[in-house]
């Protein structure tokens, strides 16, 4: 009998993904899978091939066979809780039912991030890869014709930081009991209590200590693009030599390593304020929607003031 997942992390993308799938790898109840991004149960929805610059990327990360998936957990004997990272798959029409097709029981994990946080971040991740050219504000007058050419969703800057009804479908399709939503800001200022709260909710041991020390797949602009391509290629494009010598390092200490050398490579560089005030006013309305559905107050992300109870 094939082994599959009973928990998911669906995205949203640049909203701490990364770090909390490793975060939870380290639980010795729980088995994650260490290729993330394979966005299985999303592939009847997917193209057959991104046609972006840098795209091959996703396109080498997408499975779509069965028995390949399977694989994935081959590893996972005897843990309790057994997941997935597709940071996609909240965006996808049909991922949410295919999955509760598959597994009835599944339990969905949702990060956010503040909506021009999360989209600035993705321009940034492209910016250091060398992949995006434009400046923020040309690139998200390119988003439809971007999508539309066949781009990869991660230049979707507008959309994917457009929460409320992916949110709303998952939370109809799945029940609030099995839908835990995760602010990223909550994620890095308390990752221990977070972290417990997810364990509870994945039904394995909280009393658990994980290093949160690393945040993985920071964006920035690379202090020396040359530098920073040479790294990249050792990571993600090794030749034979760097393959092997990868080889000798356990993957979670590989992970960890590469992120911290990213960090040390990259600087980050502020939105323009005008800009994000204006990108600010656009997602008002879809947060306030989101606040209402979660029966949560985002204030966090300073969309409006509180309320005089809030203050006092």
């Amino acid at each position: 009998m094939k082994t599959l997942p009973n928990f998911f992390i669906v995205g949203a993308a640049r909203s701490g993904t990364s770090s909390l799938d490793r975060y939870l790898s380290q639980h010795p109840e729980i088995y994650i899978t260490p290729r993330k991004e394979t966005h299985f149960f999303a592939s009847d929805y997917i193209p057959q091939c991104y046609k972006g610059p840098g795209d091959e990327r996703l396109n080498q990360l997408l499975i779509r066979n069965e028995d390949q998936y399977a694989q994935l957990f081959v590893g996972a004997t005897g843990a309790k809780a057994i997941g997935e990272s597709s940071a996609f798959y909240l965006y996808f029409p049909g991922t949410a039912e295919r999955i509760a097709q598959e597994v009835p029981d599944a339990k969905i994990i949702i990060t956010l991030r503040e909506p021009v946080a999360r989209a600035y971040s993705a321009y940034m991740m492209l910016v250091r890869d060398g992949r995006e050219t434009l400046r923020f504000e040309e690139g998200l007058s390119q988003e439809e014709e971007r999508k539309q050419k066949g781009f990869e969703p991660i230049w979707w800057y507008k959309e994917l930081s457009s929460y409320y009804k992916p949110i709303k479908h998952y939370l109809e399709v799945f029940g609030t009991q099995r839908v835990k939503v995760l602010l990223y800001d909550e994620l890095f200022a308390n990752p221990g209590q977070v972290l417990c709260d997810v364990f509870t909710f994945l039904g394995v041991k909280e009393d658990v200590v994980i290093d949160t020390s690393v945040r993985y797949n920071l964006s920035g602009v690379p202090k020396s693009r040359r530098l920073y391509t040479l790294l990249d290629n050792f990571i993600y494009n090794p030749s034979p030599l760097e393959k092997r010598i990868k080889s000798l390092v356990p993957l979670h200490l590989r992970m960890a390593w590469a992120s911290k050398i990213i960090g040390m490579f990259t600087r980050p560089v502020p939105i323009d304020a005008q800009v994000r005030a204006e990108f600010k006013a656009y997602f008002a309305e879809d947060v306030s929607k989101l606040e209402d559905l979660l029966q949560r107050d985002l204030l966090c992300w300073q969309y409006r003031e509180p309320s005089i109870a809030q203050k006092a």
